[in-house]
């Protein structure tokens, strides 16, 4: 591995969102069309400032009110250009070669917007993946609130909020968590098992190991419950990404091996 290569994983084990629960990433929603807008008009030299100019000063996104460019402009940048902004932009700009409803750039799109907030996030690992263990599809505002209820125990914050402001913010994760795939309906929201594209998975092993997990610990991370999956289903996409070379991966009784033969950065690339 190259000093680059090094720098780059010593960067993103600090891209999940570890910090107190909060309402700043979730208030403007899934921004679906606006974040593809705008990745799909980047081009590989691009800067957070060059989006920043273009969502601020040039409106290409077409919002009347520089008060509504503004939040979306730090909702993206909290989303997607905080950490690695070059590695999860450039991403997201490949994926949008594929359409705005492709698997390759809602999957990408939704692990990072859930990886960089932990309201959503905490909301798939609990709640969520619990119904759906027990082959509950139906999930509910009032259950994302007791949950919310339930993490005020470990973030007193929470409890200074409005009622107001908690109905909007899960009604605002619920309606995100539909338009990335993870629910479906309108007035009811049904959990369903979204599809992931291979580039999705490869970035979730990136942060994994990033973070120090090796071995059986990736295969066994509670974040692919991001994508309901089983242990037997991650077993079958890692081995999916060994076949295109992404990857070795062995895996006899509990010893499991895994390296990278494909890198996220080259000697020569400058991801800062």
């Amino acid at each position: 591995m190259t000093n680059t290569q090094s720098k780059f994983f010593t960067t993103i084990q600090n891209l999940r969102d570890s910090g107190p629960i909060s309402s700043r990433n979730t208030s403007k929603g899934a921004l679906i069309q606006e974040t593809f807008n705008l990745f799909k008009g980047i081009n590989a030299e691009f800067t957070a400032a060059d989006i920043r100019q273009v969502i601020l000063v040039e409106n290409t996104l077409n919002k009347s009110s520089y008060e509504t460019r503004r939040k979306i402009w730090n909702a993206i940048k909290h989303r997607y250009l905080t950490i690695a902004p070059q590695w999860v932009g450039e991403g997201l700009h490949h994926a949008t070669k594929q359409g705005i409803q492709s698997v390759d750039f809602l999957s990408l799109a939704y692990l990072h917007y859930t990886l960089r907030d932990r309201l959503t996030f905490e909301l798939v690992m609990g709640p969520i993946w619990e119904r759906w263990q027990h082959g509950k599809t139906l999930i509910t505002r009032d259950e994302g609130l007791m949950f919310l209820q339930q993490l005020a125990e470990q973030s007193p914050h929470i409890n200074k909020w409005r009622d107001s402001t908690r109905k909007r913010l899960i009604s605002m994760s619920l309606t995100a968590l539909r338009d990335f795939g993870l629910l479906k309906g309108v007035q009811k929201k049904h959990i369903q098992q979204p599809a992931i594209a291979n580039e999705t998975v490869y970035h979730l092993i990136c942060v994994l190991l990033a973070e120090g997990k090796q071995g059986r610990a990736i295969l066994q991370a509670p974040d692919w419950r991001l994508f309901l999956w089983s242990e037997v289903e991650v077993n079958n996409a890692l081995g999916k990404l060994a076949q295109q070379d992404w990857l070795n991966y062995e895996r006899v009784g509990e010893t499991v091996m895994l390296q990278l033969t494909r890198l996220p950065v080259s000697e020569d690339s400058s991801h800062e």
